[in-house]
């Protein structure tokens, strides 16, 4: 799940317009690390 997040992360940094889903799975990511993510 790490390095699923770690990944997802860094190619965010280079999308132009992140797809809709990635709000929602930002959201999962804060839940399950809490204040370890950064939003």
């Amino acid at each position: 799940m790490k390095l699923l997040y770690l990944v997802l992360n860094h190619a965010a940094e280079e999308w132009k317009r992140p797809p809709r889903e990635w709000f929602e799975a930002k959201t999962q990511f804060a839940i399950l690390f809490g204040d370890r993510f950064m939003v």
